[in-house]
This record gives structure tokens, sequence and C-alpha cells, in this order.
């Protein structure tokens, strides 16, 4: 009975989650010409709030295999990444613009690639495989668009990383949804 409250506590969670996300990629495509500036304080705040409740989600009564570790570091990471965009209005008189995306990206693809490597280690909390493939994707595909993509072009920036969130956010009402009937 525990066991199936968590799970469906769990499943909120992500859910939450994919609500969160698909909401910012919306406020993105109606409002392109202030979403730069927003995608700056609701990007911080959602790569804040999504690792905040990924650590929610992880169970620290269970063995701590690799799959824990994993979780682990990909939340804080994620923690790390919004605490880096929310405070980029005191950091950018010290640091770049540029110095600052490029950062956030390197972050982004790391949680990405941390993600994706969760799912060969820890299969007993994956209900299946692709979905966290390409979740991590989609967050590696973030960052790197955040490195790579010229912040003179911040229409295209912008078009980019919602199309990015609106797939992030599928997946994670698909993972909520598997481990809803899962449990």
């Amino acid at each position: 009975m525990a066991e199936a409250k968590t799970k469906r506590f769990e499943a909120t969670l992500t859910a939450l989650r994919g609500m969160l996300i698909a909401a910012a990629a919306l406020v993105a495509f109606f409002y392109p010409t202030q979403a730069l500036q927003l995608l700056v304080l609701v990007g911080g705040g959602l790569l804040l709030v999504d690792g905040i409740l990924g650590l929610v989600t992880i169970d620290f009564a269970a063995p701590r295999g690799a799959g824990h570790w994993f979780a682990l570091a990909r939340n804080v990471l994620s923690i790390a990444a919004g605490l880096l965009v929310l405070g980029s209005g005191f950091l950018a008189k010290v640091f770049t613009l540029s110095f600052l995306a490029g950062s956030v990206g390197v972050l982004a693809l790391l949680v990405g690639l941390i993600e994706m490597a969760s799912s060969f280690f820890d299969s007993d909390r994956q209900t299946r495989l692709w979905p966290t493939l390409v979740g991590g994707a989609v967050y590696a595909a973030f960052g790197l668009a955040l490195m790579f993509v010229p912040r003179t072009s911040a229409a295209t920036l912008i078009r980019i990383a919602m199309l990015l969130m609106l797939a992030y956010a599928a997946v994670l009402f698909y993972r909520a949804w598997r481990i809803r009937s899962a449990g």
C-alpha cells in the first residue's frame, strides 16, 4: 500500500515537472520578443524546480547503487544550472552573457548525459528505456544549443528551446503515465 502511494506521488511530481516545462514552452511560443528575457528567469527557475522535484522523487531509503548516485548528480547539476541562471543578473557584472550561457549549456549537457547513462544503470526505477534516453537527449540538445547557437540569433534559440521543452514535457508525461500504471 505504501509503495503504491509512493509510485502515485512520484507520478504526480513527474507530471508536475512536465506541466511546468510545457507552460514555459508555450510562453516562449506566444511571446517570442520577450521570451529571451523571460527565458533567463523562467528557465533558471525551471531548472531549479526540476532539480528539486527530481531530488524529492529519489528514494533515499533504497540501496545506494549507481542509479541512485546518477539521479542525485543529475538533480544537483540541474539545481546548480538553475541557480547560475537566476543569479545571472549579479554574475553579469563579473562574467559575459556568452560565458554564462555556455556554462548553463555545459551543465544542461551534463544533466542530459547523466540522465541517459542512468537509464542503463537504474533499470529497476525505469519502466521503459526509451523515455529516459529521449529526455536525456532533449536536455543534452538544449545544452548544446545554449553553447553553440550565436546570441545574435536569439529568435532561433527561442524556437529551438521551445521545441525541446515541449518534447521533454511529452516524455515526462509519458513517464508519469507509465509510473502510475505500473504502480
